[in-house]
């Protein structure tokens, strides 16, 4: 009888195996398992630049009353050293798709961007793919598509495409007012980019619908279900399904199964005043966010499945109406440390930009731009005050608002400090871009399109 193959001592492992190999074949060894992610990242072999530590920047998407929906890019001015910001130069000059049709961020996961269903792209290392032509046509309808990619999982990427009724329908197999929503089996199709193609997956339900399609769909409307936020988090892709009642989707590609999670009680019957929840990732939980407009509050609930079952548990309530009252007080900045790239400052120097590329965008958050906020003043709020979030910081409590005055800003959860950022504002010859999605960067050099 064979004996079982003996485990590498930690040392032998560590200095005769990993310590020989080349950053990107050592980010790839992060993908094995956990003991071996955990000795690389214990004696930090692997160059911190390739890991996702912080964020260097903020896509906007942008929507124009005359002109396609584009992007923007709002970072630190030495963020566009290292991150090729713009969406043009990924498509064919001359492009008649670009032209008259944009090319805007559709979604963004560690690292990776998807524009609309046609590129994946990776900004910091500017390669890109363009994917095969989805089997269902989407009708320009992108929220439908997912781009769940962990490098510290696998090198590849996946895309997904959760259907909606009219899918159903069109592939001849209509559902009725009283069907469950969302079914089971429930199809979709997955892009894989080790296999290069498209396939059409059953995902098995674990546990009940969000309702019977009656219950979830608008009331004497066609709109479907509308896919907004989505974090992947162990594993798990989570997506933020807005409707008549809101739900979240647990997506597992691995074992195709699904999870259906009910909102926090109550938050679908006071959507007036929450406006826009947001479904976030930060180092160790998944969070839902949303400013209650009526009192002034961020509230930021934490999702805690270790018991099995899925529950939110309120982690902050915060008070911004100060915020507020200081940032339309002061509405000009002195210092903008951000802006807005409007050109593509990428160099392709190889190995020199990228051993540089800690220093060169990393923003300080522990020091940089601090505003000390007056909160014994008389405050001041109105429900019209156009306050949105941005998104969190993945590996620190911040949360990233975009004021009405037009400023972001850094909001420490855990101390209350502020951070400000500058001033996004995009002015046009005859008009004033509207804002409608973004995307917290940060750079990945690691998985297959490093």
């Amino acid at each position: 009888m064979e004996e079982p193959p003996r485990e590498l001592p930690d040392d032998v492992l560590q200095e005769e195996v990993l310590g020989r190999l080349p950053p990107r074949a050592l980010a790839t060894c992060r993908c094995v398992c956990k003991a071996w992610r955990a000795a690389i990242d214990e004696r930090r072999t692997l160059r911190p630049d390739l890991l996702l530590l912080s964020p260097c920047g903020i896509f906007v998407t942008v929507v124009d009353e005359f002109a396609a929906p584009h992007s923007k890019f709002f970072g630190p001015p030495t963020a566009g050293r290292v991150v090729a910001s713009k969406l043009e130069s990924y498509v064919e000059p001359g492009s008649a798709n670009w032209e008259w049709l944009g090319m805007w961020i559709s979604r963004c996961c560690n690292g990776l961007l998807l524009l609309k269903d046609e590129l994946v792209v990776n900004p910091a290392t500017r390669r890109w793919a363009r994917l095969p032509p989805c089997p269902v046509r989407l009708f320009y309808d992108f929220d439908q598509c997912h781009l769940p990619f962990d490098p510290s999982l696998s090198p590849y990427y996946h895309v997904l495409v959760i259907q909606n009724p009219d899918d159903y329908e069109q592939a001849g197999e209509p559902l009725d007012a009283g069907s469950e929503w969302p079914p089971s089996p429930h199809l979709m199709w997955v892009y894989s980019s080790a296999t290069g193609r498209w396939e059409k997956r059953s995902f098995a339900r674990e546990g009940g619908p969000a309702g019977t399609l009656a219950e979830v769909m608008w009331v004497n409307s066609d709109e479907e279900p509308h896919y907004r936020e989505a974090v992947y988090y162990h594993g798990a892709f989570y997506v933020y399904a807005a409707c008549k009642t809101d739900f979240i989707m647990r997506v597992t590609i691995s074992d195709c199964k699904y999870q259906v999670i009910e909102l926090l009680d109550g938050a679908n019957d006071t959507v007036n005043y929450h406006e826009y929840k947001h479904l976030l990732k930060s180092k160790d939980r998944v969070y839902l966010a949303f400013i209650h407009k009526k009192v002034g509050q961020l509230r930021v609930w934490s999702l805690d499945e270790s018991s099995g079952k899925a529950v939110w548990v309120l982690k902050y309530d915060v008070n911004l109406k100060a915020l507020d009252s200081h940032f339309t007080e002061n509405r000009y900045p002195k210092d903008m440390p951000w802006i807005i790239l409007r050109g593509d400052d990428y160099d392709n120097d190889g190995d020199d930009r990228r051993a540089n590329a800690k220093n060169s965008f990393e923003w300080d958050f522990d020091n940089g731009n601090m505003v000390k906020i007056n909160d014994t003043k008389e405050e001041r709020w109105s429900v019209k005050h156009d306050m949105d979030i941005v998104g969190f910081h993945p590996y620190r409590e911040v949360a990233f608002l975009h004021l009405g005055s037009g400023r972001v800003v850094a909001y420490h959860l855990d101390s209350s400090k502020v951070q400000d950022l500058g001033h996004f504002h995009v002015p046009h010859r005859y008009y004033v871009g509207r804002v409608y999605e973004f995307f917290v960067y940060c750079p990945c050099r690691m998985g297959e399109l490093s």
